[in-house]
């Protein structure tokens, strides 16, 4: 069957209603981030490899490498994209993705700050609003995908907010930055 034989309304399984992505200032602060680590720790070895036998050099080395990679953390994790598909919603990159499947979700509770999917089994998902540009939108296309939804006027309850990765990740690269800072400074 070809995709012409369809009945129309119905789409493909699997067709994005909608696809969101992180906040644009997020993404460049992340950009910004693993750029400013990576350059920083060059300079730091620059620096180290002009007394390399100095106590504590071998931390000096280190160190970036392991800011670098929590930078590029934070670099890859805001790439990753929300799909809103009749068949569930994905979260990941082209190659990499969790899926969420319709069957699966109990019930799309709807908060001012964000959605928790509540799954029959298993672990509830929470997407955050300050963490995906259009939230609003999202909500609609998450309404034509016709899950059962459950609307909240309130703000989301601890224990999904918990979940929320954005505002840690920003720390996480605001602290990559500083250490780096630090152990360019430490090698001077």
């Amino acid at each position: 069957m070809s995709a012409l034989d369809l009945p129309p309304g119905i789409g493909l399984v699997g067709t994005p209603l909608g696809t969101f992505g992180a906040p644009r200032r997020a993404r460049r602060a992340a950009a910004i981030a693993l750029t400013a680590v990576v350059a920083l720790g060059a300079i730091t070895w620059l620096l180290v490899s002009r007394h390399p036998f100095r106590r504590g050099a071998s931390t000096q080395v280190v160190m970036p490498i392991a800011f670098a990679a929590f930078a590029g953390l934070g670099f890859v994790v805001r790439r990753a994209r929300v799909a809103i598909t009749r068949d569930g919603v994905r979260w990941g990159w082209a190659m990499l993705g969790f899926h969420q499947p319709a069957s699966r979700i109990a019930t799309a509770h709807v908060y001012r700050d964000g959605i928790a999917l509540e799954a029959r089994r298993g672990s509830w998902w929470f997407i955050a609003a300050r963490d995906w540009e259009r939230f609003d939108v999202l909500v609609r296309h998450l309404r034509r995908a016709d899950l059962p939804i459950r609307d909240h006027p309130v703000k989301a309850p601890l224990r999904a907010r918990l979940q929320s990765y954005g505002r840690f990740l920003d720390l996480l690269l605001l602290g990559s930055v500083a250490g780096a800072v630090a152990m360019m400074l430490w090698a001077m």
